[in-house]
């Protein structure tokens, strides 16, 4: 076991509430524990927040909306219009019941990075960039410190309350929390963005042949543009859908064109495997599009996400579970902090059948309880976003960014009422919590009917 005699720290913090990943979990939490009047921090392995909304290059955040009413608000939501207003980012149009891929935000990652920045320093959070969490000091289910990595050495931060939100559990597992992860795993995407294409008439007929030709000769591979759908491939098929090659490199950049699998982001083996293998996909796509699709003759890779933008790893085991018969069926147990909605969407590599979808009838929304939140064992670890406790197939729907958002005010609400009050996460006042996040602006079930 490491102890302080066997490694040298190089300086002690403490807070009331410390944040682990800045992704948009993180963001919201720490945002909301601060403006809670708690000491927070932020500590984030990249150097910006947001993570797959930004530095994964997923620039459409979804879904604020279900069956034409908002349902998730916050700070989220106060993101999203803001940037709106500077003209970074177009709303959904209304009426708010159009599909799925239609109803998500379409945003300028580097405007919202910007702006989240302003928004935390705002709101008094210390953003701790390039400092990742190596180690959590738990014992008897209680955190009380993790040691960050810095350009000086390992910093210890100590704090009150803890939340996870580092998109895979890393911090969780290391606190000793029980987690769960399949053997079959979503695959990843890596998104990239093209230059120097130009408008020119296209033969879809033509392109498809090409690109069922590739396939056969190997080179192209059916992951490079997913589910073997090439039939909409310059056509698109409306806002937001990402169907077409021009709507996800010149008006969408990225928007998961492909698929990297298999890809385990628990794994560094398996990350560092998906890095290289998405960028070779990248790379034939690049190769088939300047030879077969014109107007994209001298098409080049301007960027590509530092991030393999992972769908499923470690779901950490709560106080509650979210089964998917729960979440289709638009259940929300009495200390749910938020709402949720998108489609069961769990994504299936090469299959003939790529996705398996399952949409919520007319008037189901489901809520997302507290318990869901608290990691089982401890009291006084959090987390948030896709690694909230449930089973595979409802972490497929509420994995989506604006649940995370949602999820994140949630804790970092409810972390701060913990640490001021010093009580564990566990003996929160859920009524008083629920209360508070809808003076706060959340619309909460229970509180704010939205069916």
């Amino acid at each position: 076991m490491m102890t302080t005699e066997t490694i040298r720290i190089q300086g002690e913090e403490s807070y009331d509430v410390v944040v682990c990943g800045g992704g948009t979990a993180g963001f919201c939490a720490a945002v909301a524990a601060a403006r809670e009047g708690a000491k927070t921090c932020v500590l984030e392995r990249f150097g910006a927040l947001g993570g797959t909304m930004t530095i994964g290059g997923v620039s459409a955040p979804a879904l604020f909306h279900a069956h034409g009413k908002q349902i998730i608000a916050g700070i989220g939501w106060e993101l999203m219009t803001t940037l709106a207003k500077n003209g970074f980012a177009q709303l959904p149009p209304a009426p708010f019941n159009l599909r799925h891929p239609q109803m998500a935000v379409e945003l300028n990652a580097f405007e919202a990075e910007v702006e989240m920045n302003r928004m935390a320093e705002t709101a008094g959070v210390p953003l701790c960039y390039h400092q990742p969490v190596v180690y959590v000091c738990a014992e008897g289910g209680h955190v009380s410190s993790v040691l960050i990595s810095t350009q000086k050495g390992l910093k210890r931060i100590c704090g009150k309350v803890f939340i996870d939100c580092s998109g895979d559990g890393s911090v969780s597992v290391m606190a000793g929390a029980e987690y769960e992860l399949s053997d079959e795993l979503q695959p990843a995407s890596l998104n990239s963005i093209l230059m120097n294409l130009r408008e020119a008439e296209k033969d879809d007929a033509a392109i498809k042949r090409a690109y069922n030709q590739s396939l056969e000769s190997g080179d192209m591979q059916p992951q490079d543009i997913w589910g073997k759908n090439i039939g909409g491939l310059t056509t698109g098929r409306g806002r937001g859908r990402g169907a077409s090659l021009d709507e996800c490199y010149a008006i969408n950049p990225g928007n998961n064109l492909n698929h990297v699998y298999p890809f385990n982001g628990a794994d560094e083996e398996s990350r560092t495997r998906g890095e290289i293998d998405g960028r070779e996909s990248i790379a034939r796509t690049v190769k088939f599009v300047r030879e077969h699709v014109p107007g994209y003759e001298r098409a080049y890779v301007a960027s590509v996400s530092p991030l393999v933008s992972a769908r499923e790893s470690r779901r950490i085991v709560g106080n509650a579970y979210v089964t998917v018969d729960d979440y289709v069926n638009g259940v929300c147990p009495p200390d749910s902090v938020c709402y949720s909605f998108y489609p069961v969407d769990v994504h299936r590599g090469t299959e003939d059948k790529p996705l398996d979808n399952v949409f919520l009838d007319e008037g189901r929304v489901p809520g997302i309880p507290l318990g869901a939140l608290i990691a089982r064992g401890f009291d006084n670890l959090m987390m948030a976003g896709r690694i909230a406790s449930g089973d595979r197939r409802a972490q497929s729907a509420y994995r989506v960014q604006a649940s995370c958002m949602a999820m994140g005010e949630a804790t970092g609400t409810a972390a701060a009422a913990a640490a001021k009050r010093g009580v564990r996460v566990t003996e929160i006042d859920v009524d008083a919590l629920r209360r508070r996040l809808h003076d706060n602006g959340v619309l909460v079930p229970g509180i704010d009917d939205v069916r």
